[in-house]
C-alpha cells in the first residue's frame, strides 16, 4: 500500500472524508472547473457553472436517505501515467432517512454497485466519468425493474442481432 500514486492517496482521502460526513471536502478536492459527464447527461442545464455543490448534494442526500449505509472501495487503478483514476465502489444501505431522489423512505435494503472514473490535473479532480448510479437505486426503491436485467440467453440473442445488422 505505500507505493500508491499520490493521487490514489487523494481519491481514497476524499471518499473516505465525504462518505464520512465531510462533504466541505468537495471544494478541498475538486477544481472549480470540475466536469461530470454524469451531469452532463441528468442535469445538462448545470453545465457552464460550478457543479460542486452537486456532488455535495448527492452524498449529503444519501447520508440522509441511508443512515445505516456502507460505502466501500472494491478496488482502485491508476492509468495513464497516475492522471485518471478508476474505482469500483458498492453501497449498501437500508431507505429509512428522506427521501432519495423523490422517492420517500421506503424501508429497503439496496446494494448498489458502480464503477468511477476520475481525471486529474495538478491534485485536484477535475472530470467524472460514470453512471448514474443514483437512478439504479431509485428503481430499486420504487420497485421499478432495471431494464438491464436480461438472462444469459437474452443478452446472447441481442449480441448476435447486433452483429448481424452491423454487417
Amino acid at each position: 500500500m505505500e507505493n500508491k500514486s499520490h493521487n490514489v492517496k487523494i481519491f481514497v482521502e476524499y471518499t473516505d472524508r465525504v462518505k464520512n460526513g465531510d462533504t466541505g471536502a468537495v471544494y478541498e478536492f475538486f477544481g472549480p472547473e470540475f466536469f461530470s459527464h454524469v451531469v452532463r447527461r441528468v442535469a445538462p442545464e448545470a453545465l457552464g457553472s460550478d457543479i460542486r455543490a452537486g456532488e455535495v448534494m448527492f452524498w449529503e442526500e444519501r447520508a440522509k436517505a441511508f443512515p445505516d449505509r456502507e460505502f466501500v472501495i472494491e478496488k482502485v487503478w491508476a492509468v495513464d501515467e497516475e492522471e485518471i483514476i478508476i474505482a469500483n465502489w458498492t453501497m449498501t444501505g437500508t431507505h429509512t432517512g428522506g427521501s432519495y431522489f423523490g422517492v420517500p423512505a421506503s424501508g429497503k435494503r439496496v446494494e448498489i454497485n458502480g464503477t468511477g472514473i476520475v481525471r486529474f490535473e495538478n491534485g485536484k479532480i477535475v472530470e467524472h466519468l460514470g453512471g448514474p448510479h443514483c437512478m439504479h437505486a431509485i428503481g430499486l426503491l420504487a420497485e421499478v425493474e432495471p431494464p438491464t436485467k436480461l438472462s444469459a440467453e437474452e443478452l446472447n440473442a441481442k449480441a448476435s442481432a447486433a452483429k448481424s445488422s452491423s454487417r
